[in-house]
């Protein structure tokens, strides 16, 4: 079941007031309290609206008495919302320097990069020059070879 709603990733189980947190999850993405949960997202406006313009079999959940469904729901939810992180980790690692090296081959003159930055309203002083080895994209010159991105 897809959803629109997402309750938050990981809430700390008391308010800053010293109170419990009425949307705390536990590791699993279930709620720690699924009455007070119902509760804080029905008292939310914004999130009311999302449950309002989201998926109808959410909405059911949410608004139904069945607490089993919620945990069971915001379970999947979370356990999604891993795989989803888990998968965009293994892609991210997948990219070597030299993959990331090959979509930008272009050296850029750190001289003339810190120079645009200063005509741009950002100034670095010389402890804060840290870049030495800058390569841009093809795509962010224009045909004449001159540098469209600072």
């Amino acid at each position: 079941m897809s959803t629109n709603f997402n309750p938050p990733p990981q809430a700390p189980s008391t308010t800053a007031e010293g109170g419990t947190d009425p949307l705390a999850i536990n590791d699993d993405g279930s709620a720690v309290d699924p009455a007070a949960f119902v509760a804080a997202i029905r008292a939310d406006p914004e999130r009311v609206a999302q449950l309002e313009a989201g998926d109808p079999a959410v909405k059911a959940v949410v608004y139904g008495d069945d607490m089993y469904a919620l945990q069971d729901l915001l379970r999947s939810n979370h356990r999604a919302e891993m795989r989803r992180a888990e998968t965009l980790t293994a892609r991210l690692a997948e990219r070597t320097i030299d993959a990331l090296r090959s979509d930008a081959p272009v050296p850029r003159d750190t001289v003339q990069l810190y120079a645009q930055m200063a005509a741009s309203g950002l100034q670095y002083g010389p402890a804060f020059r840290l870049l030495r080895n800058v390569h841009v994209p093809l795509s962010s010159l224009t045909p004449d070879g001159l540098d469209l991105k600072p």
